[in-house]
């Protein structure tokens, strides 16, 4: 994925800064100026046409929106990436002419640059193209670099991060000039920058959100750790992008955006010179490129300048000029093996990049859904359609590049058995399609690439093999006592049986038999910890866990734990679920009940009957109120106070809007002192599935008795909450899988406001309808008599 999905998160209270809508419609409209001439690149939000200044008689570039109602966030996103460049003024940043509307769109126009990204670059070297080889040696691809260090030591000196460097977004220009491209994941740091968004509360990034490229993103940045990108997270993806150039691979690569985060989590990238032998990449050049892709950020430069720094005492050393380092090539052009082998690498490195693209299709596919509906017309549905088509096509295209990298490293190993290169890059890619056929649920192709494994495997995967992983656990504080227990299946449910105590800080397991696990934690005055992961056969886990302290954690919330679990489902052999990493919250351990809502309506009644009105459920076709106000303040509620009716104080509230159920929030805020919101579709998925990837709360079946679903509930009304004991999350959060429908702080792209509704109800679901990643979009304004909501807090350290 080149960039991971953003959905705006809805706030909590309203706000009198001006809307998105307000900033566009001050911009000019600049299309007479500009003659469109065709597309030049397209991505998941925008597209660059190059066109013709009609007043300066130049070439330019415009970056515009698509012509689809983007979401807000977006939106804003892209005014930030035209202010920000446009205050950036330096050779190699790409400059902004002019921002505005062409053709009801926003666009900004930039400077055109004819020549390649560093992208086509690696690209055709990867193919062995002569001409590329021979004007891109050590020497032209260290001054490349240093020209990138530049720009970037400039925009840390204004206060902005990159946060998505990578070689498609670094372009080389015809005549020697390197640009640095596409600032619109930027972070401002300092007033030295500002924009729209960033002198704004209501846009901030969401803690936890994964923001970038993953194949080149720091670790701090995979876990979606926002607080801690700064400066040396661009380090790190200046020393991703060096270490492509120099090995022809990215330090981290895989099927998946999941399966390249759990590697940036969990992996060690491998030296410079281990991973391409035979580049002659020189042992100065190698601790360079090392010391910027530190786990540790304080073991990396602290920001750009200093890699210029440490570069430049490289270059002006002389040591790496063209007469002592032959231009990197792979491999000999007359060896039969050598050629495989360049064949091989080149078809793993373009699976690699087309996976890439898949995931942004993906992504344009998913947004595109969102804004469309079942019943629209045809032509609404053109972008939908050319996705899931591109999509088709990608997927031929990556099956066409495993088999030649398959056919090409196959051959390799037969014409010289030991050849471990070769092998080790064999077995790496098997190993890729068996986590895919695993996540598909395909027993028969995970036994198929299992063992083809066997065959080619050449030492190091006798763990995989074996069925065998790793498990290494930090736990704050590190005097608690843990427990680690394996799920079994039990009557479709999965069950922690035999708890072992695990002993010493860290903890650590080098040979744990691989399946789904449970670690609960206890100490002194604090709360007791659960959380849930996957042993991988042949891949090591490593958890980071903090214990919160019993006040921390008030009556009705549930703790669940920072780290990183599976979203999604795999929809496709290419379209896999994302690894989405989020900090520590705290989530409703029921949904918010009939009798709590009504307390937030008595107190409103007593202080603004008018908002009490707009506050009070709905009736179940949406026309009225359901409770009444007397004229004295009390509210009415049938069924409440000894009236006789349907509402009963230990059912979840329901028919309210997504606007009561944020009022409710701010409300209960103001009552508390904490910050109380809706949960988002991300937490509310983690929360009810766990780090295991399992589809319900109860395991991998869906089984209608374990939940309160139209099977198992005939009546009209909602159950009590906790009706069903089964239908419990492994952290402990109930009613998820039934009950009640659950309104999210999650807003999706469209002309109204629509929010993510997540979870079953008792009058949806059944027949394995509703798995913990099933979700509905509705308005922000409409009830149902099945649709209520939970509560959400964040914890600060």
């Amino acid at each position: 994925m080149e960039k991971s999905p953003t959905r705006t998160t809805a706030p909590v209270a309203r706000s009198d800064e001006p809307s998105v809508n307000d900033l566009i419609d001050r911009l000019l409209d600049i299309t007479p100026r500009f003659e469109i001439q065709g597309e030049i690149a397209r991505g998941a939000m925008g597209r660059i046409m190059a066109a013709w200044d009609l007043h300066l008689g130049r070439p330019v570039a415009i970056k515009l929106l698509r012509r689809s109602t983007p979401r807000d966030l977006d939106r804003i996103r892209f005014l930030e990436e035209a202010q920000v460049t446009g205050q950036l003024q330096h050779p190699s940043i790409m400059p902004v002419y002019e921002i505005g509307r062409i053709r009801d769109q926003v666009g900004f126009v930039m400077k055109r640059i004819e020549g390649r990204s560093v992208k086509e670059i690696i690209g055709s070297l990867q193919r062995g193209d002569p001409e590329v080889e021979r004007s891109f040696g050590l020497s032209r691809i260290l001054q490349i670099f240093n020209r990138l260090c530049l720009a970037v030591a400039y925009a840390h000196s204004k206060g902005v991060v990159h946060r998505d460097l990578k070689p498609s977004n670094v372009m080389v220009g015809d005549f020697g000039e390197v640009v640095l491209l596409d600032w619109g994941l930027c972070k401002i740091i300092s007033q030295q920058t500002r924009s729209s968004r960033s002198t704004s509360d209501r846009w901030r990034t969401v803690h936890g959100q994964i923001i970038g490229t993953p194949a080149y993103m720091a670790p701090e940045q995979a876990m979606g750790q926002i607080d801690a990108v700064d400066c040396r997270t661009d380090v790190y993806g200046l020393g991703a992008i060096l270490y492509h150039m120099l090995t022809l691979a990215p330090p981290f690569g895989g099927k998946s955006n999941r399966e390249i985060i759990r590697k940036v989590l969990n992996g060690t990238v491998p030296s410079a010179r281990q991973r391409a032998p035979h580049r002659d990449i020189p042992p100065e050049v190698e601790r360079l490129v090392m010391t910027c892709l530190a786990r540790d950020p304080s073991e990396r430069y602290p920001n750009a300048k200093a890699v210029v720094d440490g570069m430049e005492a490289l270059l002006n050393a002389g040591a790496f000029s063209e007469t002592r380092a032959h231009p990197i090539v792979v491999g000999s052009v007359d060896s039969r093996v050598d050629q495989l082998m360049s064949q091989g690498l080149a078809a793993l490195n373009r699976q690699q990049s087309l996976l890439e693209d898949a995931a942004l299709v993906a992504d344009t596919l998913q947004t595109a859904q969102g804004e469309v509906a079942a019943d629209d017309p045809p032509e609404r549905k053109g972008e939908i359609w050319a996705a899931e088509d591109r999509l088709a096509h990608l997927e031929q295209d990556v099956n066409l590049a495993y088999a030649e990298a398959f056919t090409a490293l196959t051959s390799v190993v037969a014409l010289e058995p030991d050849h471990m290169e070769a092998r080790a890059l064999l077995c790496d890619l098997l190993l890729a399609r068996h986590e895919r056929a695993e996540a598909q649920g395909d027993a028969a192709e995970q036994a198929y690439f299992r063992a083809l494994v066997a065959h080619y495997h050449d030492g190091r995967h006798q763990a995989f093999l074996d069925d065998r992983g790793s498990l290494q656990v930090d736990i704050h504080p590190p005097e608690a006592e843990v427990w680690l227990t394996r799920f079994q299946e039990r009557a479709r449910r999965l069950t922690p049986e035999n708890p072992q105590p695990l002993s010493g800080q860290p903890l650590m397991i080098r040979d744990l038999p691989a399946g789904r696990y449970q670690i609960r934690a206890t100490a002194p005055g604090h709360e007791a910890l659960i959380t849930t992961l996957i042993i991988q056969s042949g891949q090591s886990t490593r958890l980071r866990l903090r214990m919160l302290p019993v006040q921390m954690v008030p009556d009705g919330f549930i703790h669940i734990p920072a780290g990183t679990f599976r979203y999604g489902a795999a929809r496709s052999s290419i379209w896999m679920p994302t690894e989405q990493a989020l900090p520590d919250f705290l989530i409703g351990h029921r949904p918010v009940t009939v009798g709590a809502y009504l307390r937030f309506v008595e107190a409103l009644a007593a202080r603004d009957p008018k908002e009490a009105w707009r506050r009070v459920p709905r009736t179940h076709d949406g026309a009225g109120p359901a409770w009444t106000i007397s004229p004295e303040g009390a509210v009415l509620a049938p069924g409440l106070g000894g009236q006789p009716g349907p509402w009963r104080r230990e059912a979840p509230i329901v028919s309210v809007s997504a606007h009561d159920a944020s009022a409710y929030c701010q409300w209960l805020s103001d009552q508390t002192g904490a910050r109380i919101r809706l949960p988002t579709e991300e937490e509310w998925e983690k929360a009810c599935r766990g780090a295991d990837g399992r589809h319900y709360p109860w395991g991998f079946h869906w089984e209608a008795t374990y939940t309160v679903c139209p099977e198992t509930w005939s009546d009209a009304l909602p159950p009590p909450v906790g009706q069903a004991p089964v239908d419990l999350s492994p952290y402990g959060v109930q009613d998820l899988a039934g009950a009640v429908r659950e309104w999210t702080a999650t807003l999706e792209p469209g002309p109204a406001t629509l929010v993510a509704i997540r979870g079953g109800s008792f009058l949806t679901g059944g027949q394995g309808s509703r798995p913990a990643w099933a979700r509905d979009v509705s308005p922000a304004t409409r009830t149902a008599p099945d649709l209520g909501f939970r509560l959400a807090r964040d914890i600060s350290f």
